[in-house]
């Protein structure tokens, strides 16, 4: 079947007018890209010196120049916030205080506030990372309340902003965070408890006496983490009533182990010893008692060292020879 010229010629002419209207089109979205860079750039230019000024100014001048930032309009107030949150985290002292300032003027915290009690998950874990960024006694109450959502992704976030806001009565809840149902990993309540300054040792005394397995386990490791000598006692105790417990758990007597051989606490030099030659003991539970065997100080500690070497399996000798 023969296709006349007519019918050929239609179809150049489509084919040419879709080849401009593609091109035209990418001319006008690279077009309003370059656009939208150039307004950032210039939002950047000028939102970055007055911003900057923060670090300098004093006084008045720091009171006026939060006002001026704090009522910023429109899309360069939009940029004021964007900016801020990108340095809070780089900076502290008096230059973070002032920048924190200014969004809380801006109405960032209360609509944080707000939209943590969300029905949007997403909503809630985004409200709950400004939160943690904005600190303050205010923003305690509703994290540690997030602690509980019903979302795994919002109580992660909560936990890291916890930390984040490092205010001290956060470590019970950060604490309570360590459960085995609360699905949050140890690693993360862990680290956000590592964040607070001014803990409280009765906080992790009474971890360590908690009938959940993963409390006890996080306390025993952060203690040692922080050097907490106050709650060395109290560890040197759940170590030994690990054992006895119906929901006992090797990594808790392992992390008791390891922290006590960091606080260097010697009342507990010969229950390591035992521990580290017991053969009811599992071989990760024998090496943590080694490790922390090898760290006690003191002539008693290399004696007590000395008969271990002479009992112990191969794995805890090669842990010993070099103490």
């Amino acid at each position: 079947m023969l296709v006349s010229w007519d019918v050929l010629a239609i179809a150049v002419v489509v084919l040419v007018v879709g080849c401009i209207v593609a091109l035209a089109a990418v001319v006008v979205i690279k077009g309003s890209r370059h656009a939208r860079e150039r307004r950032r750039t210039v939002h950047e230019n000028a939102v970055r010196s007055r911003i900057m000024a923060l670090a300098v100014a004093e006084d008045e001048a720091l009171d006026a120049l939060v006002q001026e930032l704090a009522s910023t309009p429109g899309p360069l107030g939009d940029h004021v916030e964007q900016t801020l949150l990108r340095m809070i985290p780089e900076v502290r002292g008096d230059v973070r205080e002032a920048m924190i300032s200014v969004l809380a003027a801006r109405g960032l915290l209360r609509r944080s506030l707000q939209r943590i009690s969300s029905r949007s998950a997403i909503q809630r874990a985004g409200a709950a990372e400004l939160l943690g960024v904005l600190g303050g006694s205010e923003v305690i109450r509703p994290l540690t309340a997030a602690l509980r959502d019903k979302n795994l992704e919002v109580r992660l976030v909560a936990a890291r902003a916890l930390g984040v806001a490092a205010r001290p009565e956060a470590g019970g809840h950060l604490v309570d965070a360590l459960s085995l149902t609360s699905g949050i990993p140890h690693s993360v309540a862990a680290t956000a408890l590592l964040n607070l300054p001014d803990q409280d040792p009765t906080v992790y005394i009474e971890g360590l006496r908690d009938r959940d397995a993963g409390i006890r386990y996080g306390s025993a490791a952060v203690v040692g983490m922080l050097l907490m000598s106050e709650a060395a006692e109290a560890l040197f105790e759940c170590l030994l009533a690990e054992g006895g417990r119906e929901n006992a758990s090797d990594v808790v007597v392992a992390a008791c182990a390891r922290s006590l051989g960091r606080l260097s606490y010697k009342p507990a030099t010969s229950e390591l010893a035992e521990i580290s030659c017991s053969s009811s003991a599992s071989s990760s539970v024998r090496q943590a008692a080694g490790e922390a065997l090898r760290a006690m100080p003191g002539a008693e500690a290399r004696e007590v060292r000395r008969h271990v070497m002479e009992r112990a399996d191969a794995d805890v000798r090669r842990i010993l020879v070099d103490a």
